[in-house]
């Protein structure tokens, strides 16, 4: 996986598995599903449900057998499917628009928070309460083919970030040009982190 796709690889044929997790919390890294999104002309990545699919694989929300069982439910329910990709998209708007108020010091909108609540409400109805040999954890439902499974861990990261993430560590990449603006979580001993590849911008 690779970074820089708009300078190095042909955007016509760049798929969201050439992304890389950089966001050091989920629902960041599913806000970073648009490469350079303060370019010119950013780069969605999610254009399908199948995309949708590939990334919770990607990020290790699906194992395989899981990736290919809701890729299939999405090609018999065509509609169903289309109708999680419009919730998946604004829920992802709703996350960088959160996000990038906190980065730059201000208060998320209202109906932002609004509707990353209704997401996240609608995770939590699929959670149960299971015994573990550490204590007591909330784990999925087992609906193999709930067409919005992946959404479900995504809205709960955004959650779990506001109310116990630090608010000074949620930045937005300061790439040289304006054009990279990904989120990420300040996970540096010092919370002096400004990109999010150390290794491309910060070299």
């Amino acid at each position: 996986m690779r970074r820089f796709a708009t300078t190095e690889l042909d955007q016509a044929s760049m798929r969201i598995t050439d992304l890389r997790l950089l966001g050091d919390r989920l629902c960041l890294d599913f806000a970073n599903t648009i490469e350079m999104p303060l370019a010119n002309q950013p780069l969605d990545l999610m254009r399908s449900y199948a995309d949708l699919v590939a990334w919770g694989a990607m990020a290790g929300l699906l194992d395989p057998s899981e990736a290919d069982r809701l890729r299939n439910a999405g090609e018999r329910r065509a509609r169903d499917a289309e109708e999680v990709l419009a919730r998946a998209i604004a829920l992802r708007a709703a996350i960088a628009r959160v996000f990038t108020a906190i980065a730059e010091g201000g208060s998320p909108a209202d109906d932002d928070l609004a509707k990353l609540d209704r997401e996240y409400r609608a995770a939590m109805a699929r959670t149960r309460l299971t015994a573990t040999p550490g204590g007591y954890e909330l784990t999925w439902s087992d609906e193999n083919t709930a067409l919005d499974r992946v959404l479900w861990p995504v809205a709960r990261s955004a959650v779990d970030l506001l109310l116990t993430g630090d608010p000074a560590r949620v930045k937005r990449c300061a790439g040289p040009g304006g054009g990279c603006g990904w989120l990420f979580y300040d996970v540096s001993r010092n919370g002096s982190r400004r990109w999010c590849s150390m290794e491309g911008y910060g070299s």
